[in-house]
């Protein structure tokens, strides 16, 4: 079983995100490859709280999450398609889940429409390595290092983290850093 994180795997979270925090701010733009952290540490003028409202706004706003772009190639969508059609893949996001609208069809539909025609979404407020956990996942892909740290100290699972500029720093014995998908179909190979 495989386990994939969303955003920032195969969704393009922080682009959109950063403009959002612009619009919302008045900030100067905020370059995605200087985005290190989510609170945007060092940002003159942002502070954590900001930065919160940002993410509770865009919580709550279905049109943000189905805009966003995906980041895999066609090819690597017909891959993760076959493992989901296998029942070898399932999605693990920390998507908040508000009382508005049903973010689970939110992102199946968009999962669908970039190609994964029976999408499995597990959305927690937890720690990851609990539903990892639960569902036996043997190989699991995060973008986040908080992520990655938790599923590799608390599951037998393989980690492998997609390479971005806000996880350059992280290293973890039992994680693996790849750059793109292609890696992890080669890794299943």
């Amino acid at each position: 079983m495989i386990g994939l994180d969303i955003d920032g795997v195969l969704a393009d979270f922080v682009s959109p995100f950063l403009r959002v925090l612009e619009t919302e701010t008045g900030c100067s733009p905020i370059d995605p490859q200087n985005y290190v952290d989510l609170y945007l540490s060092g940002h003159a003028g942002l502070s954590k709280e900001i930065v919160t409202e940002c993410v509770m706004k865009v919580s709550n706003d279905p049109n943000f999450w189905e805009m966003l772009a995906p980041l895999p190639s066609a090819e690597q969508w017909r891959a993760l398609n076959r493992l989901s059609c296998s029942q070898k893949l399932v999605f693990v996001t920390h998507r908040y889940e508000p009382a508005t609208y049903d973010i689970g069809q939110v992102t199946c539909d968009w999962l669908r429409r970039h190609g994964v025609t029976q999408p499995v979404v597990y959305f927690t407020q937890s720690q990851k390595s609990e539903i990892i956990g639960k569902l036996k996942v043997e190989l699991f892909v995060d973008d986040r290092h908080e992520n990655c740290r938790d599923v590799a100290e608390n599951t037998n699972a393989v980690v492998l983290m997609p390479h971005r500029s806000y996880n350059q720093s992280f290293h973890h014995p039992r994680v693996k850093r790849i750059q793109d998908l292609d890696e992890l179909f080669a890794y299943l190979e």
